[in-house]
């Protein structure tokens, strides 16, 4: 299934000047999903044309093809046109994710420091409940460690130790390490290879000469990552993680994207073809880490809020995105988001600058059930996916999820959803919905209506600790709500919040290709350090300009000039042996005495606002525990695209039908997206739907559309 669509770039207020005009040169995001392949290509005037195809998992390559057919045949021209008239194409996926989360990828060794063979097996005795939900944590009987990624048959322990300041204590052998690779590529028949040894971060010297042997003796015959190049950073368990993720899912990261530009090459693609990565940049395939494209897709939704954000003069926003199966949040505050410490991924803890993040299963194919034991209706974390999907799909689903619920309450129609390209079943939504309620003594209906509420309550919960756990309050950010399906749902939850304002995007659907093709180009470097304040500046200075120098050589490679390229500069700061870290911008000068001092300061500020008014000890000692680099290579963004203000007054509703919201049923307007002009308000309750998104206003709210042809919803009304 493929369909297209074109709007201007941020909504259907800002006309084009042609259905069919996009102008050279035109830049295109691609947002490989589980589901969907979305794409959104963008001219310098403005305007962007969305489109989607079927996902196709065993060889994306042709799921991303198809979708860029249908953008260029809604441009009324082939695909070998569209991309002779494109100068970038800018690529995020759940490739990687989808390899970890199956467990395909190839079979895995690991050489690390004799002694420590069994890091990945231990866990750091968290394995237990890292990266679970509260409520998966609540059932201790059921809980099990994840399976390592890499078997103990197959892990190779060499002698060598380095100590924590960098110094060798025991030299490495060659000896050792030969016979180490020897067992484990000759004889267990490894693919990939990850190594890490024990402080191999304050000095790589020893990792640096096993990669020297494995050069000599195998070439590129197996794919090997070494834990010091991807973070040079303390802690040798989320460490080794990264190395062994990086090498499980590297191969066929990287031979997917050979593979996709090899077929943009053969159509007569000669512009750039760059990946996207979790730390909200892109990189040519080149020089980017397999496991630095995990998370790249909510990283796209980032961007592209960031981008949004300044033009509409939001310098505190929240991000909701809500797909099929996950609710995503995040902060972006003056343009700028936050960092993961150490992210976790399928129950790994890995090393690597991800744009932080909060997730619930809590999406558009979330299941609901009965559940006996408390005689109550729990809705999540299981999903019913693609395949079967909800019941409604027809497909072979019979287990309730948020979808049927929807299309049982009105607020979808089974008829329009996704523009009508697939036809809904509200029967059989109605039998799954039914089979939940029925215990509690409800219909269909009102057991429906239960399903909204609890989801949505859940997502106010994750919104409300994710904003105050930052030292922020809800009420004083504004909401953009993207996905497909946070235009149902988010003017409820911010009521519940007391956020004034809910932004709605046409591009929701697409929203993080949009943003993908909005990326810079983007490198980070880590250091681990360990000073007390105040230092002598020099021990500061110096590491920042190693890193800085390391990343300029990259960014040559990527065609940056010196002078093109920015570094920023960032310390982790703690009161002395605490574990979590607040981290700080530093100033492009090198450091001196005062700049340190203020530092302390900052700190000091920072720490009262995230916990509180005499949570700090002015008494306690502070240190510095990480140091961090990026080198960022702008690109050039289209401006919005805007139009003049029309009257409030809205056009006629293109229907009418009962929709229940608010526990009561109601004959609401339904009004078609692409009808309404910039200046026009709708007043609550109603329905606005375009081929890929769904917007709720409830009662007692009204939504304006923009100048750019986004729907500003004021949440601050009540329901009558």
């Amino acid at each position: 299934m493929t369909t297209g669509h074109r709007v201007p770039l941020g909504g259907a207020g800002a006309r084009p000047r042609d259905e069919h005009e996009l102008r050279a040169p035109i830049i295109i995001g691609i947002d490989v999903g589980g589901t969907f392949t979305d794409v959104a290509l963008l001219d310098a005037a403005g305007h962007v044309r969305m489109a989607k195809a079927a996902t196709t998992p065993a060889d994306p390559t042709n799921g991303v093809l198809a979708a860029l057919e249908s953008g260029a045949s809604g441009l009324g021209i082939d695909l070998v046109e569209l991309l002779r008239r494109t100068r970038r194409i800018t690529h995020g996926s759940t490739i990687a994710t989808n390899a970890l989360l199956t467990r395909t990828g190839p079979v895995l060794g690991l050489v690390t420091t004799r002694g420590f063979e069994d890091t990945p097996a231990i866990m750091r005795a968290i394995g237990r409940v890292d990266g679970l939900s509260e409520e998966e944590v609540r059932h201790p009987a059921s809980l099990t460690k994840p399976v390592p990624l890499v078997a103990r048959t197959r892990t190779e322990g060499v002698f060598e130790r380095i100590d924590v300041r960098g110094t060798v204590v025991v030299p490495l052998r060659d000896g050792d390490v030969v016979r180490a690779l020897e067992r484990l590529i000759e004889t267990e028949g490894v693919g990939a290879l990850a190594v890490c040894l024990l402080n191999a971060w304050a000095n790589p010297v020893h990792e640096e000469r096993i990669a020297a042997l494995v050069d000599e003796r195998y070439g590129a015959r197996v794919y090997v990552s070494y834990g010091h190049r991807l973070a040079r950073v303390a802690g040798e368990y989320a460490r080794t993680n990264t190395a062994l993720v990086d090498a499980f899912v590297g191969p066929r990261v990287q031979r997917y994207l050979r593979g996709l530009e090899d077929e943009l090459r053969r159509r007569g693609f000669t512009g750039d073809v760059l990946a996207m990565q979790g730390n909200g940049g892109v990189a040519s395939a080149g020089q980017c880490s397999p496991v630095a494209t995990l998370q790249s897709g909510p990283a796209g939704g980032m961007l592209a809020a960031a981008h949004i954000a300044k033009t509409l003069g939001h310098d505190r926003v929240l991000t909701a995105d809500m797909g099929g199966t996950s609710f995503d949040v995040g902060l972006c505050i003056e343009g700028g988001w936050s960092y993961a410490d150490e992210p976790v991924f399928d129950r790994f803890r890995v090393q690597q600058p991800i744009i932080e993040v909060d997730s619930i299963g809590a999406g558009g194919g979330t299941i609901a059930r009965y559940e006996e034991a408390t005689a109550r209706l729990v809705v999540g974390p299981r999903s019913a996916g693609a395949d079967p999907g909800p019941a409604c799909y027809g497909a072979g689903g019979d287990e309730p999820t948020v979808t049927d619920a929807n299309v049982v309450l009105g607020v979808i129609d089974p008829r329009y959803f996704l523009g009508g390209a697939r036809a809904l079943d509200a029967t059989l939504a109605h039998r799954a919905v039914e089979r939940v309620a029925r215990p509690l003594g409800l219909d269909a209906t009102r057991g429906a209506d239960g399903i909204r509420r609890i989801i949505e309550g859940k997502m106010a919960d994750l919104i409300r600790r994710q904003v105050i756990r930052s030292g922020h309050l809800p009420e004083t950010f504004v909401l953009y709500a993207f996905g497909g399906a946070s235009g149902m749902h988010a003017a409820a939850f911010a009521r519940e919040l007391g956020i004034p304002r809910v932004y709605v995007f046409p591009t929701s659907a697409v929203f993080s290709a949009f943003g993908i093709a909005l990326a810079d180009v983007r490198h980070t470097r880590l250091r681990t350090v360990e000073h007390v304040l105040p230092v002598p500046p020099r021990l500061l200075n110096a590491p920042l300009d190693e890193l800085g120098a390391e990343l300029l050589e990259i960014m040559d490679r990527e065609g940056f000039a010196r002078t093109d390229a920015r570094l920023r500069r960032y310390a982790s700061l703690r009161y002395l042996r605490q574990t979590q870290a607040v981290e700080l911008e530093l100033p492009e000068a090198p450091l001196d005495a005062e700049a340190i001092a203020t530092l302390s300061r900052l700190f000091a500020q920072r720490y009262h606002a995230l916990y509180g008014t005499g949570a700090g000890d002015p008494d306690a000692l502070v240190e510095v525990s990480a140091l961090r680099v990026d080198a960022v290579g702008p690109v050039p963004k289209p401006a919005l695209a805007a139009a003049e203000l029309d009257g409030e007054a809205p056009p006629e509703p293109k229907a009418w039908r009962s929709v229940h919201l608010d526990g009561r049923p109601s004959q609401t307007p339904i009004y078609e997206w692409s009808g309404l002009r910039a200046g026009q308000r709708v007043g609550g309750p109603a329905v606005v739907e375009s081929a890929f998104t769904t917007v709720v206003v409830p009662a007692g709210m009204s939504a304006l559309v923009d100048r750019f042809g986004n729907l500003a919803i004021d949440a601050k009304g009540s329901p009558s």
